[in-house]
């Protein structure tokens, strides 16, 4: 994918198509559906001023991006095989850690769950080692201490093996726990977005979001975005503060599914159905600069998600953002700026403060905001620097003793077996839920021929499991098949009578193709006494104009 272009005026031109030993490797989580993190290439490629093939992606599983304008990445395990890279730069996102990872995306890799993250920081560090290339840290962030003795010792080889440090806030520095370190402090890179996409150009972008959905481009609009651990398990409570918001703002409300991998999509539905007045719900974004557009050009953002807020402040645009200050990142962001009011614990106090906190910023904050950026643009300075001198012979005798310690007879046993997992080794466990998880989440991004032969493949394997069936039929419906995906639900509908979920996807489907009478018939058939939870509940009755329940 090409990267974007270098901002107005830069000095430096870009980098040539990268042949073996040039260009950069950016690891990260870059095959989740996630905006914040699907940013990071984009706003990498702008930083290092890099032109088209000089930067390869990759992440843990890798595969289909989520969204359109993603940056494909292949799979960590599969870097030994393409040609080495000039530069392996880490992060950014909150990806330094060690532990085990309950995201279903990444379920099955490696053999150890703890090794899926780590291959992203430890791991490039080894892949670095290995392939002769240059190491550096791109202002990635820590949620919590590195846990596990094998992976603290191994931090501990693997930091003077970079040859530039950088964390994106004081409590990552703290809790990298290694006092030795010369980290920098750099705040996240995604700040620099507006520089990578200009907001004149986003324009066309949101107002497109909404003819596409059918609804006038309104005066003014709020960016909103929801997130099941912040809503206090009260949803219709959040969803009258968003009003109220948008009441003293004047300004339709906009549901984000930023994150998509946190069940972002699913809740933005159920909150367009409690929303009173015109909303636009994008739980399906066209791509990642209709998310970034419509915050660019909203008259502030709401929400649970830091590159929401990034986002928002990247274009001047003023925001607040529900979370725990537990969650070290807000305020890691935020406090530096001198913003920490922003940090709100409910939607009861966003709304109570919003007056306050979504009036335009004043010119005391736009400077701050400036000066981070001149912050994030030295940092990238450095890094271009890396790239363009020869190795530090420090570094490169640390990356020596690094691959040395891994491969020794006596290394750790964890080490040895993260050496090896680094080799290969991506494939699901042979069991049909595990395919199911891993097929839903590919159905997140572009629905192509790779993954119409994937889930093929899977039914003809199990040709009784329910969830594989009505992945298919999903995958029907998104290529434009809307016939045959209809003829599936109708039949998973007799073969299963029991089980709601044919007859919800169908329901949805009639409702979907304009049919609400037929929607509304088979709903009272065969789901109003199927006690639904209360949630899709409230979708259906959405979808059905409040005939459902």
């Amino acid at each position: 994918m090409p990267a974007e272009a270098p901002a107005a005026g830069a000095p430096a031109p870009a980098l040539s198509l990268a042949p073996a030993g040039q260009g950069v490797a950016l690891f990260g989580t870059f095959d989740v559906a996630n905006y914040g993190d699907l940013l990071f290439p984009h706003v990498a490629a702008h930083l290092l001023r890099l032109g088209e093939g000089a930067l390869r992606c990759y992440s843990p599983r890798g595969g289909a991006p989520a969204w359109a304008e993603c940056w494909p990445a292949r799979p960590v395990a599969g870097f030994a095989a393409d040609p080495p890279p000039a530069l392996c730069l880490i992060g950014g996102g909150n990806i330094i850690h060690a532990n085990a990872t309950p995201l279903p995306d990444y379920a099955g890799l490696f053999g150890r769950s703890d090794f899926v993250y780590a291959s992203l920081w430890l791991g490039a560090s080894l892949l670095a080692a290995r392939a002769g290339a240059r190491l550096a840290w791109n202002a990635p962030g820590l949620p919590r201490p590195v846990e596990g003795g094998w992976a603290r010792a191994l931090r501990d080889l693997a930091l003077p093996a970079a040859e530039h440090v950088a964390l994106r806030d004081a409590a990552s520095q703290v809790f990298l726990g290694a006092p030795d370190s010369p980290a920098e402090r750099v705040p996240d890179t995604a700040l620099a977005l507006a520089e990578a996409w200009p907001a004149a150009p986003l324009r066309a972008v949101a107002e497109a979001a909404f003819t596409a959905r059918g609804l006038a481009v309104p005066e003014r609009w709020i960016a909103v975005h929801l997130n099941d651990r912040y809503i206090g398990g009260d949803l219709p409570a959040a969803c009258a503060a968003v009003g109220r918001i948008a009441a003293r703002l004047q300004a339709v409300p906009v549901l984000l599914a930023i994150g998509p991998c946190h069940g972002d999509d699913a809740l933005a539905r159920q909150a367009a159905a409690l929303l009173d007045g015109p909303v636009l719900l994008a739980d399906r974004p066209q791509g990642l600069r209709e998310i970034a557009a419509l915050i660019a050009h909203a008259v502030a953002y709401a929400g649970s998600s830091l590159h929401g807020l990034i986002t928002a402040l990247s274009y001047g645009r003023p925001g607040l953002v529900v979370a725990q200050p537990r969650m070290v990142k807000f305020l890691g962001f935020l406090e530096p700026l001198g913003e920490a009011a922003r940090l709100l614990e409910s939607w009861a106090e966003a709304a109570a403060a919003a007056a306050q906190l979504l009036r335009p910023l004043p010119p005391p904050v736009l400077a701050r905001l400036e000066a981070a950026r001149a912050r994030i643009a030295a940092h990238a300075a450095a890094l271009r620097g890396v790239l363009a001198a020869p190795p530090r012979p420090e570094a490169a005798a640390a990356r020596a003793r690094l691959l040395a310690a891994v491969t020794a007879a006596d290394a750790p046993p964890e080490w040895a077996r993260l050496h090896q997992a680094l080799a290969g080794g991506t494939a699901l466990p042979d069991q049909p839920d595990a395919h199911a998880e891993a097929l839903a989440v590919a159905l997140r991004g572009p629905p192509d021929a790779a993954l119409q032969a994937r889930i093929a493949a899977a039914r003809q394997r199990w040709p009784h499991h329910l969830r594989l069936a009505l992945l298919e039929a999903e995958w029907l419906e998104r290529t434009s098949q809307p016939g045959l995906a209809r003829e599936r639900l109708a039949g998973l509908q007799q073969r299963h009578p029991e089980n709601p979920w044919p007859t919800v996807r169908l329901v949805r489907l009639l409702a979907a193709q304009g049919e609400l009478e037929a929607a509304r018939a088979l709903h009272d058939q065969r789901l109003r006494q199927a006690g639904l939870p209360a949630r899709l509940q409230l979708e259906l009755a959405h979808l059905l104009g409040g005939r459902a329940g």
